[in-house]
């Protein structure tokens, strides 16, 4: 005899009595969840019997079925109608000019017009992922700021923006010509500034780029928070800023984010403070966001459609971008002899005659590539086979 005073034979078939008990319930839940999809009028009088008989699992069932409904639609992109947003865009303009301390919060939106993918949206990376898709990231060494990011410069340049928190590793913003000290890129950018993209040799908790500090000769390594790290770096994250900014702040208005990692720092949002006394928030985004109730406006347009009606209601020229004037060709800093073959990832060039000979006769604009930062991001999901 058991401790609990019953026989083995006892508890195997108190065992076999509880399996079959559940197999009961899935079979039924099967059943009623077959009834369930069918028309009120095609159900047959046993079929409405059974509903009657199983109140509990019909109530369950139809609470799976909101719930799956309700991401479905918050996965959504919704567009405004032309004229309403034009209406939106208004008084978005009115805010931006009355507003005292503007902060302005960026996400992966922004930079798809650079044919760089978002995360969320409908052809995002996790979004394919989940459906078992292949991922491929874009070229960075094609891509280009957008006329978002032209926008936000000229803003900080009319002092009508004092800061700007981005999510985004493309250092588009920098490239855009916004000074660094206007900017905190939360999720990290480069080692140092190179014309290429540093990340192909690291990934999550292993960030070293195999290239070393052409004065004290330490390993040099990328500053990337992956998923699942925590930031720690002062600089580029510039999180000292971020809460600063965030603090004064008496408008905040979010450019192409799904704020669902944005939401997990109350210091972006003054949560210590009163409802009433915590920023005014804008937010320009296709999908759903955890912030829309705390919104005192949300625009439901791409990022370059409503940032080219807003510059035009505030008056302002949008800068165009030039190869020629980019920052990042006086801020970055060159490879060192013996360093040429550290990186197989192409080259950002002014011009094709700028190119490095190797690069010359690549086509300039080149099939989707895996790697970097943003394909480490993605194959961090993958499930690996096992090598046997």
């Amino acid at each position: 005899m058991a401790a609990g005073g019953l026989s083995r034979s006892e508890r195997k078939a108190a065992e076999r009595v509880r399996r079959l008990r559940e197999e009961q319930q899935r079979e039924r839940l099967r059943q009623v969840s077959r009834i369930l999809r069918k028309a009120a009028a095609e159900r047959s009088a046993e079929e409405g019997r059974l509903l009657a008989e199983s109140a509990d699992l019909v109530t369950e069932l139809q609470g799976r079925s909101r719930r799956r409904e309700g991401l479905k639609r918050r996965q959504e992109e919704v567009c405004d109608d032309p004229e309403e947003l034009r209406g939106k865009v208004r008084e978005l303009a009115s805010a931006v000019r009355n507003a005292k301390y503007l902060v302005v919060y960026t996400g992966a939106g922004i930079s798809t017009a650079a044919s760089i993918p978002d995360y969320r949206g409908p052809n995002g990376v996790w979004t394919l992922l989940q459906k078992g898709r292949s991922v491929s990231a874009a070229d960075l060494s094609e891509a280009e700021p957008t006329l978002t990011h032209m926008s936000i410069t000229r803003l900080h340049e009319q002092k009508l923006v004092q800061h700007v928190v981005s999510q985004n590793c493309d250092g588009l913003h920098l490239r855009s010509g916004l000074p660094r000290t206007a900017i905190s890129e939360l999720h990290g950018n480069m080692e140092y500034v190179r014309v290429f993209d540093v990340t192909e040799r690291t990934a999550l908790h292993r960030h070293q780029t195999g290239r070393t500090c052409h004065k004290c000769g330490t390993q040099l390594r990328d500053t990337i928070v992956h998923f699942g790290e925590r930031g720690t770096l002062g600089q580029p994250l510039n999180w000292e800023a971020a809460t600063e900014a965030a603090s004064r702040a008496d408008t905040i208005l979010c450019l192409g984010s799904s704020l669902k990692v944005l939401k997990k720092y109350p210091r972006l949002w003054c949560m210590t403070k009163p409802p009433s006394r915590r920023p005014k928030l804008y937010i320009v985004n296709l999908q759903w966001t955890p912030k829309d109730d705390w919104a005192a406006l949300k625009l439901h347009g791409k990022c370059d459609d409503v940032m080219r009606l807003l510059m035009a209601e505030l008056g302002l020229e949008i800068p165009a971008y030039s190869r020629w004037q980019d920052p990042i060709f006086s801020l970055a800093t060159p490879l060192r002899a013996g360093e040429e073959g550290s990186h197989s990832r192409k080259s950002l060039c002014r011009s094709r005659e700028e190119a490095p000979p190797g690069d010359r006769g690549a086509p300039l604009s080149s099939a989707p590539i895996l790697g970097g930062w943003f394909g480490r991001g993605c194959t961090k999901r993958t499930k690996r086979k096992k090598v046997t």
